[in-house]
């Protein structure tokens, strides 16, 4: 009597964690994507488009803040490569900072987390994202925080392209000559026959030459 008692016990357990691992490890975030997929369709239809960045904030937070165990990285990921477009598209200064500050609230806690099952990924988005803001903004903080991001990509992955070419063209924009020079050495040793690459290198080295002391006080 005692067994089929432990028996039963344990069987309403086991029907119970299965239960739960469904519910959190496949419900949730399936759910989650189902709305995110569902915003971003609605608001390319007529009539779902955002009336503004407060209106667009509010319709995204909507699938970005629905509970889920896992799936919140990925999500936040697809929304930066959609502000990645935006900021390409030259929006102004303010709405440039508000529509990145929006994004950093979500994407904060993943880059301070420090892991990830493509962290080199949200790396490098950060740095272009903040790169590409610079240039249409003139904004120098974009610019340092784009440097920022850029070397972290690189220190996790030393050879990983995107974070090494993004260092390259920020460390050119900031006139740095040796930083430069450095990271086009890296790039030159893994992709040999990149003409740009080499075709800028050939140009900083004659700066180099010409101006050894603002080559040695540049910063990396």
């Amino acid at each position: 009597m005692e067994d089929r008692t432990y028996q039963r016990v344990a069987a309403v357990i086991i029907v119970a964690a299965i239960l739960g691992i469904a519910y959190y490890g496949s419900y949730l975030p399936m759910r989650k994507a189902q709305m995110f997929i569902a915003t971003l369709q609605g608001l390319q239809t007529p009539g779902g488009q955002a009336t503004s960045l407060q209106d667009l904030e509010n319709k995204l937070s909507v699938p970005l803040d629905a509970p889920s165990p896992i799936g919140q990285e990925e999500l936040v990921r697809n929304m930066a490569n959609s502000v990645l477009s935006f900021v390409q598209q030259g929006g102004n200064a303010s709405s440039t900072a508000a529509l990145i500050g929006y994004l950093n609230s979500y994407y904060d806690p993943i880059l301070n987390a420090g892991k990830g099952m493509s962290f080199g990924q949200d790396l490098y988005l950060e740095g272009a994202i903040n790169e590409i803001a610079f240039a249409t903004t003139g904004d120098p903080t974009y610019l340092i925080a784009a440097q920022k991001w850029y070397q972290e990509g690189v220190a996790l992955g030393p050879n990983r392209p995107q974070s090494l070419y993004g260092l390259f063209d920020v460390y050119r924009a900031e006139n740095n000559v040796s930083g430069t020079l450095e990271v086009g050495t890296t790039i030159l040793k893994n992709w040999p026959t990149d003409t740009r690459i080499a075709q800028a290198m050939a140009l900083f080295k004659v700066m180099a030459s010409s101006t050894p002391a603002a080559a040695s006080s540049t910063k990396k």
